[in-house]
């Protein structure tokens, strides 16, 4: 018999035994059909998983979203400015709009939409030479709707990292950990 040499000169005496592989049995699990093409995509993950995988993914488009109407908010704010220190020039003030981005994309001119806990949350940010009445009032009326639509985004991921049960029953809150109860699952 011959031994085998690994790295750092350690090595082994005796053939390692062969360990035979177990067929896992196969479950059917019912999933709801908004998931169906989220189990298509990623087949090998449970339930839970693809629950835990949603919940992540929303939290990170909310805090994109977020992000995003917060640079939005700072353009209206320098628009308004740039309104009461040069007038109305639609020109510069679209051109100042057009310049506000998040990650490489324009802001203005489009409408923002996140979906989060089952809602859907959007923002229509028209470039200046697209408001509607008082330019100065419609920058102002859009500031306000940037802050309500922040505290709907608020108490979404707030609704979003509820408590959820699993398909099996089991609950998880992810506020509330009990260190205790994960100690006793290895005790």
């Amino acid at each position: 018999m011959l031994s085998t040499i690994k790295p750092y000169g350690l090595g082994n005496v005796y053939q390692k035994p062969e360990i035979q592989q177990v067929q896992p049995q196969q479950t059917q699990v019912a999933i709801p059909q908004e998931n169906l093409q989220e189990v298509q995509e990623l087949p090998n993950l449970s339930p839970t998983a693809l629950e835990i995988r949603k919940f992540s993914d929303g939290i990170k488009g909310a805090n994109e979203m977020v992000g995003a109407m917060q640079i939005a908010d700072i353009t209206l704010n320098a628009l308004s400015n740039q309104i009461k220190s040069s007038g109305e020039n639609l020109n510069a003030l679209d051109t100042s709009a057009k310049a506000a981005q998040f990650k490489g994309e324009a802001l203005f001119g489009r409408e923002l939409t996140i979906s989060l806990a089952g809602e859907s949350v959007s923002l229509s940010l028209p470039l200046p030479s697209q408001m509607q009445g008082n330019l100065s009032e419609s920058l102002a009326d859009k500031h306000q709707e940037i802050a309500d639509k922040m505290g709907q985004i608020s108490g979404l991921i707030e609704k979003a990292s509820m408590p959820f049960s699993a398909p099996d029953g089991q609950s998880f809150d992810f506020e509330n950990f009990d260190p205790s109860a994960l100690k006793g699952i290895f005790g």
